[in-house]
């Protein structure tokens, strides 16, 4: 049964978390949190990895939402992550599997190399790789197996105080062996699907977007995510206005985690009508109408 939200509304969120990356919630518990919200038109987008969209794509249809694939790639370039989103990907593709396999272990990588350097320094004793390794936490509690080892060991008392100890050990993002921008943008291309920069306003400066924007859109984009929660109305009409003059599509989402952060499913309230995305959801907005 559609709730009165969903009866009134069909708002677009592109942009998901669940408990297979950094979010709290199921793929199921999200479902219906975009229900009650009246989001109709979803993508679960989860860091490096495919899992939760999966299980979205098989549970979708039972809560009346349009659910495409997705996925939230980091790339290197220039020595900055910039993350692309990739919609509407078959899922069979092998070859997709493994690049967003093989990008996921270069992330978790990173806390691997922070753990050891943290023991190489003998800075401090309360970890170690092997306690780190066979360590086991509650997905969903958010965030990642280094954050939650930091507060089981006692360094930490929050999870976010857990992510400064990356920047204290110089143990980032630019030290990771992730691809760049255009052969990411050609991996989602030829396992069928969109890329679409994320988030440009946190990526960068508001005063660099359009200078970025100009960049990226020669490396492969065919899309970027202007509306968003921490876009100002100045910088979500300049890469509006971007797109249109490019030729890209325009996206949306809240880029919610649950209650690891702030926003919620649908915030935006984007409405499917305002966009022009009948190909990253196909023949299921027929079936939404």
């Amino acid at each position: 049964m559609k709730t009165k939200a969903q009866e009134l509304c069909s708002y677009v969120d592109m942009h998901v978390h669940s408990y297979y990356s950094d979010g709290t919630m199921s793929p199921e518990a999200i479902l219906k949190r975009a229900a009650q919200n009246g989001v109709r038109y979803l993508a679960i987008a989860d860091h490096n990895t495919l899992k939760g969209t999966a299980e979205l794509l098989k549970i979708a249809d039972d809560y009346g939402i349009c659910a495409c694939s997705g996925v939230e790639l980091d790339t290197l370039e220039n020595g900055k992550d910039v993350h692309i989103l990739g919609y509407g990907m078959s899922l069979e593709n092998r070859d997709f599997h493994h690049f967003v396999n093989e990008n996921r272990a270069h992330l978790d990588a990173i806390s691997d190399r922070l753990i050891e350097k943290m023991v190489r320094q003998h800075h401090q004793t309360a970890v170690s790789t092997t306690g780190y390794r066979d360590f086991c936490y509650d997905r969903s509690r958010g965030g990642w197996k280094a954050l939650h080892y930091f507060m089981a060991v006692g360094l930490t008392s929050s999870l976010y105080e857990g992510m400064r100890l990356y920047e204290t050990y110089n143990c980032g993002y630019d030290q990771a062996p992730f691809s760049d921008i255009q052969s990411v943008c050609e991996k989602i291309h030829a396992a069928g699907g969109i890329a679409v920069l994320a988030h440009p306003g946190v990526t960068v400066s508001e005063a660099e977007v359009p200078a970025f924007l100009e960049y990226v859109s020669t490396r492969g984009i065919d899309g970027i995510e202007c509306h968003y929660p921490k876009h100002s109305e100045a910088l979500t009409k300049a890469c509006v206005t971007f797109c249109r003059s490019e030729g890209l599509y325009i996206t949306t989402g809240s880029d919610c985690h649950g209650t690891f952060g702030n926003t919620d499913i649908g915030e935006m309230q984007i409405a499917f009508d305002a966009l022009d995305l009948q190909h990253f959801f196909k023949d299921c907005h027929k079936r939404a109408v």
